[in-house]
């Protein structure tokens, strides 16, 4: 296993298997909102943004946001990006209840801010509880350390 600076400071291109290796160690820590776990040749970021109850005159409802963000590292030493999201929403109200389901793979950038009375299913937070998300907080991390690595985004722009 790698220190992080040491696969930081490397100016040269480190190789797949080690990108790989040392992935979790550096890019899992206390400070990110989410969890990276490698899945063959990818990087795989996961992140429950929203898990929570809210709480309406006549309504309750329960509300769920999910955003995975995938880099994928071919054999030329460069990766290609798939972000996917998906939605959950159920709504039980005095006339009766609804579910709304969504989900979406592409590329994405999104920001978001989410405030209501409720409760935080991951906190257990109840009262006014809010919730916010940025696709940059997730790829900038993962980006920023595959640059670091020697790699670079594949694509016309890169």
């Amino acid at each position: 296993m790698v220190e992080k600076s040491k696969v930081l400071e490397d100016a040269k291109m480190v190789e797949k298997s080690k990108v790989l290796e040392d992935a979790k160690m550096v890019l899992n820590n206390e400070s990110q909102p989410f969890e990276v776990n490698i899945e063959g040749d990818s990087i795989v970021a996961k992140w429950k943004w929203m898990d929570a109850g809210f709480f309406g005159i006549g309504v309750i409802t329960d509300e769920i946001k999910e955003f995975t963000f995938q880099v994928i590292l071919d054999d030329k030493g460069k990766w290609h990006e798939v972000d996917s999201s998906k939605s959950k929403k159920s709504k039980f109200h005095i006339k009766g209840m609804s579910f709304e389901t969504s989900t979406f793979k592409g590329t994405s950038m999104n920001k978001s801010f989410t405030i209501g009375f409720g409760k935080n299913k991951q906190t257990d937070e109840t009262g006014i509880v809010q919730f916010q998300f940025d696709t940059k907080l997730i790829k900038e991390p993962i980006r920023n350390y595959l640059k670091n690595c020697g790699w670079k985004k594949a694509g016309l722009f890169s």
